[in-house]
């Protein structure tokens, strides 16, 4: 609780509030006027003693307004996303992988956890031009054999992605812009020494129907993205943020390569952040993908836009939903 001072004219009139904090927001509420005029502490402490004897449940009872009405409007603002039904079913999922975890055996896991990089891996890295088949790519990362007549950039794409989704899983990492740069390094290692800093020259993504950022203005763009997730993680859904943050990151384009393949694993960091399991957008939806993606571009870099971001978040929504049906829920 506080005290808050108003003037009005030459009066001082004093208000006692309280406050709580909401992810980065504070919200407040008037409890009780404590008198006009310019009162000592001494006053204004027997004052607030007196009130906060008589009104404790007032003041539980404000404080749990406040948190309630902020959760309202936090439910308004997911639902221009995504149905009430639908938030409930990434719910239901999320509740039945948090049990899976719990309950099967170590090993269980690391199969089930296999199984999904197998596919992810070979579709993430299918989107970017990668030949090596789904056989090609079970061989590689769970036989340990080298496929014939493959390029070695292809062999490293995947194991560069094994080896960087094993960490993220292992230690779920906080987002940062650091982070990026070192997820693209290891994405890209023994691929493209271009890695280390965000991009200093200008790019074009073949057949798309935006502008990158100029690399003039990369490293503002990232510091606003990074404001924009510093601001909204903590409040918007996992899954409409995560799709959200994506655009964002490939409209901005940081680095000369690698993009797609770094915003794809930073989708699944923020779900497996939240408790939820990670997501797979298949190589043979990829037109889709970018479709819903250009979408987005139209947004505004710092604003949280449904009318742009509707698609994008519904598609990868869909793939949450698929992934899981498809993976996750065949193990254990």
């Amino acid at each position: 609780m506080y005290v808050e001072k108003k003037k009005i004219g030459n009066k001082e009139y004093n208000y006692l509030r309280t406050s709580v904090r909401i992810g980065n927001t504070v919200r407040s509420k008037t409890l009780a006027y404590l008198g006009a005029g310019n009162l000592t502490k001494s006053q204004l402490k027997k004052k607030i003693a007196k009130i906060t004897k008589i009104a404790s449940n007032k003041i539980q009872g404000a404080k749990f307004e406040l948190r309630q009405n902020a959760a309202n409007e936090l439910d308004k603002l997911n639902e221009e996303f995504l149905s009430k039904e639908q938030l409930s079913k990434i719910t239901e999922i999320k509740r039945d992988f948090a049990k899976k975890l719990k309950q099967v055996d170590k090993r269980v896991i690391e199969d089930m956890f296999r199984d999904f990089k197998t596919f992810y891996i070979y579709n993430t890295n299918s989107i970017e031009g990668n030949t090596l088949t789904l056989e090609e790519t079970n061989m590689l990362l769970n036989e340990g054999k080298t496929p014939e007549g493959k390029e070695l950039r292809e062999i490293y794409d995947h194991i560069n992605e094994k080896e960087t989704f094993d960490l993220l899983l292992k230690e779920k990492p906080e987002i940062t812009s650091e982070l990026i740069i070192n997820i693209h390094a290891m994405l890209l290692k023994n691929v493209d020494n271009r890695v280390g800093n965000f991009r200093d020259g200008n790019v074009r993504v073949a057949g798309a129907a935006f502008d990158t950022t100029d690399a003039r203005y990369v490293l503002t763009d990232i510091r606003l993205l990074m404001k924009w997730y510093e601001a909204n993680k903590k409040t918007i859904h996992p899954l409409i943020f995560a799709a959200i943050f994506h655009e964002k990151f490939e409209r901005i384009h940081p680095f000369f390569d690698g993009n797609g393949r770094t915003g794809r694993t930073l989708i699944n960091l923020i779900l497996l952040r939240a408790n939820l399991p990670p997501l797979i957008v298949k190589n043979k939806e990829r037109k889709e993908y970018y479709h819903v993606l250009n979408l987005g571009h139209k947004a505004a870099l710092t604003k949280t836009e449904p009318e742009h971001y509707k698609p994008i978040v519904e598609f990868c929504y869909q793939k949450l939903l698929e992934t899981y049906q498809e993976i996750f829920a065949k193990w254990g």
